[in-house]
């Protein structure tokens, strides 16, 4: 009744909405019909006015399809070719859309010129959404609005997903108190309280089904994950503090609690029941009570633990369970080694470590479905764990211990990894990254520390190369960390001897800088990568000046002060003519620039360094130096700039000259 009531309410509407169209066009005769407005208003300006024929009656109702549009008195009809028939389209015709390839005659519905009346329009049976009112414009007038973003349900998130966990927390703690009350007054003996735990376990846990049959999953989680907690803590009471089972009873019951939460979380598909059986079950060790614990025992099955649920995360692509599930396992296997005297027993935990480690390297290469983002992560976090603990159990003052040999080991591991990788035209990003870090770390244990920032640049100086080769970000990131810290180390060796491995390093330093600045002029694709290999030369050329300081002053060093400042600086002035002339033959106005740099870098050590100490004759044959050099050097560059490339180029030899304009 109501619909029909609706209904006739809309057509009443309706009704009012054309009655009133019609008055308006009564007042208005000819607005409302766009077939009795001129078709081009512009060529009635250019003809004579003509009378204009009395204003018909507007149309109410469409006329049959073929009529034409009432021609004025005296008039001919339009009639077409003899034995044509008419056909809808031709002038006087509804419908008619004009001749092919022109556009709409102005004010036309739908057109820039056409204005539609003012007030309510109703339009005739048969036409178009848009007739009498503007067409949307654009693909986007089409599509539906976006809908409104719905309010925030607070009754849905305060009732039904934090209630039920913050009064499950209130009850628990009732029940807590009530039992610890009933005991006190001597109610309730041991074995009394654990079948009550056994009983509330299990209540909870029906009632937690029948919250998932209802729907209520929030409430079903906390229910579900609450009755294994308290199964847990039942078993806990009669093993550790009542005494009524023996451990590997309460061993097996516990792993059994643990399996019948992960065996619920499954097939409820909750990852967050799957995380709380993850964490309860890294616990269970803690909670057997032993006389003497087994370091055998208590890592195998922390290590077993974290691999079944590794893999019960992947096969259901659970992402925080995986995490938890592989990075948790190193806090109770630490805790377990700290509190118990597991000294002799260090080769287990570190076994267990590794054995985690090998299963997350073999599945990032055998999976078939992979997260790219989870393998990097998890490789590198759990080789970083992995170094953390070689180093706190087998780290030893004396020099080089087991930890150098296992270092290596994975070293070569991932090396052959990436090898193989590249040969499967793979990218071998984290593998290869990885192999550098384990690398550096080799270094680090065997190198003493003199050499070691050379050995260091060696190695980030190959894997520079090998990233730049294989366009990976991550292996270049890595390298050129490494390149920074070897760089520093060797920044702050001061050269003693001239045959020693600190100028090796320096030498290593210059040509790496050197080296890989050539490599990226050939191999660099992005636009803002191209000004790193000029500010690698510029970085060897400063530190080159550098270099030679640190040689003259030891090759100088019995000298007298006068001989050592006339060397160095025309050491500085010969090294800056070296490399104009360089610049010249391979014509880079760039290293041009440097050598001009250098040369006036020379005139100011000798202006204020050198002058205040020198002798009159030091000062003589200094100046005379430094001005044939600079004239030497503009004379080259004068000679030069002809040849120049990189100077506008003029019209090749036997070139005509252009004909005057």
């Amino acid at each position: 009744m109501d619909l029909e009531r609706r209904i006739e309410q809309l057509e009443a509407k309706m009704k009012a909405m054309e009655l009133e169209l019609n008055e308006l066009r009564r007042e208005r005769p000819g607005m409302g019909d766009p077939r009795q407005q001129p078709v081009n208003p512009g060529a009635h300006a250019q003809r004579p006015v003509q009378p204009q024929f009395p204003p018909q009656a507007p149309y109410t109702a469409p006329q049959a399809p073929g009529a034409a549009y009432p021609n004025p008195p005296g008039a001919q009809p339009y009639q077409g070719h003899p034995g044509q028939q008419p056909m809808p389209g031709r002038p006087g015709v509804p419908g008619y859309p004009g001749v092919p390839g022109m556009g709409p005659y102005p004010g036309q519905p739908g057109t820039a010129g056409y204005q539609a009346q003012a007030g309510p329009h109703q339009g005739q049976p048969g036409q178009g959404p848009y007739y009498g009112q503007p067409r949307p414009a654009g693909p986007q007038a089409q599509r539906p609005p976006k809908p409104p973003k719905p309010p925030v349900d607070w009754e849905h998130a305060i009732a039904r997903v934090w209630l039920p966990r913050v009064f499950i927390v209130v009850l628990l703690l009732g029940v807590l108190w009530g039992f610890i009350a009933a005991v006190s007054a001597g109610y309730l003996t041991q074995p009394v309280r654990c079948l009550l735990g056994l009983v509330a376990a299990g209540a909870m846990y029906f009632f937690g089904e029948r919250q998932v049959r209802a729907q209520r999953e929030g409430l079903a989680q906390v229910l579900l994950g609450g009755s294994v907690a308290v199964l847990m803590l039942t078993f806990f009471a009669a093993h550790h503090l009542y005494e009524l089972i023996p451990s590997w009873l309460a061993f097996l019951l516990y792993i059994l609690s643990i399996a019948l939460g992960v065996w619920t979380a499954v097939r409820r598909r909750s990852q967050t029941l799957v995380i709380i059986m993850t964490v309860g079950g890294y616990l269970i060790p803690f909670l057997v009570k032993s006389t003497e614990p087994n370091a055998w025992i208590a890592a195998g099955f922390e290590l077993v633990f974290s691999l079944a649920m590794t893999a019960l995360s992947i096969r259901y692509a659970y992402r925080a369970a995986y995490f938890v599930s592989i990075g948790v396992l190193h806090l109770p296997l630490m805790i377990l080694y700290m509190a118990g005297d597991f000294e002799g027993s260090r080769h287990v935990f570190l076994g267990a470590v590794f054995l985690q480690h090998a299963l997350l390297l073999v599945l990032s290469l055998v999976r078939p479905h992979r997260h790219r983002v989870d393998e990097t992560v998890s490789l590198m976090t759990g080789f970083g764990l992995v170094v953390l603990w070689i180093y706190a159990l087998y780290n030893q003052a004396g020099g080089p211990g087991p930890e150098s040999m296992m270092l290596i080991i994975w070293a070569v591991i991932y090396s052959l990894i990436a090898l193989w990788r590249v040969m499967s035209a793979r990218l071998p990003h984290e593998y290869m990254a990885i192999a550098t870090c384990a690398w550096l770390l080799w270094l680090v244990e065997i190198v003493s520390r003199e050499a070691l920032p050379l050995s260091v640049l060696i190695e980030a100086s190959l894997g520079l190369g090998l990233g730049i080769l294989l366009r990976s970000r991550m292996q270049q990131l890595t390298s050129a960390i490494l390149y920074l810290f070897g760089g520093l180390g060797i920044l702050q060796l001061i050269i003693h001897e001239i045959l020693s491995i600190e100028t090796l390093s320096w030498i290593a330093l210059l040509a790496s800088l050197a080296g890989l600045s050539a490599v990226l002029r050939r191999h660099i694709a992005e636009e803002w990568q191209r000004k790193v290999p000029d500010i690698l030369m510029w970085s060897a050329a400063l530190l080159s000046i550098v270099f030679l300081t640190e040689v003259t002053s030891v090759l100088t060093r019995n000298l007298s002060f006068d001989l050592q400042h006339l060397i160095l600086s025309a050491e500085y002035a010969l090294y800056a003519i070296i490399v104009i002339i360089y610049g010249v033959m391979v014509r880079k106005s760039m290293v041009r620039l440097a050598g001009l740099i250098v040369l006036l870098i020379t005139l100011l050590k000798v202006i204020f360094f050198d002058l205040p100490g020198v002798s009159l004759a030091v000062r003589a044959i200094l100046f005379i130096g430094l001005g044939v050099a600079g004239i030497a050097v503009s004379r080259i560059l004068y000679k030069r700039k002809g040849a120049d490339p990189e100077a506008p180029p003029g019209p090749p030899a036997g070139t005509p000259p252009l004909p005057p304009e």
